[in-house]
């Protein structure tokens, strides 16, 4: 039996006032994402969603957790930290 174990992407975020697009492949079953920071971020499923101001505030020191996706198509996320020079890691189930 092989014991399966998550794939750990990581998103390199320099500027603060950039929103940056994180692709969730077809077919996973979950993601976790969080920053290295401790810092609150924003998280949008549309690409104007965060300068639209439709978008999530994750509060500092937390995590988005997406379970049972099971999308057949790509899922592209858009975050944006509120510290330069942060990095996003993304926990994948594929």
């Amino acid at each position: 039996m092989s014991k399966r174990y998550p794939s750990i992407v990581t998103v390199d975020m320099p500027d603060k006032t950039a929103v940056y697009p994180v692709t969730i492949l077809a077919h996973t079953k979950s993601y976790t994402l969080k920053l290295r920071s401790n810092v609150e971020f924003k998280i949008a499923y549309k690409s104007d969603g965060i300068s639209g101001g439709d978008y999530q505030t994750i509060p500092s020191g937390s995590a988005e957790t997406e379970d049972d996706l099971g999308k057949e198509d790509d899922l592209i996320i858009y975050i944006q930290s509120e510290k330069d020079s942060d990095v996003a890691e993304i926990k994948l189930w594929l």
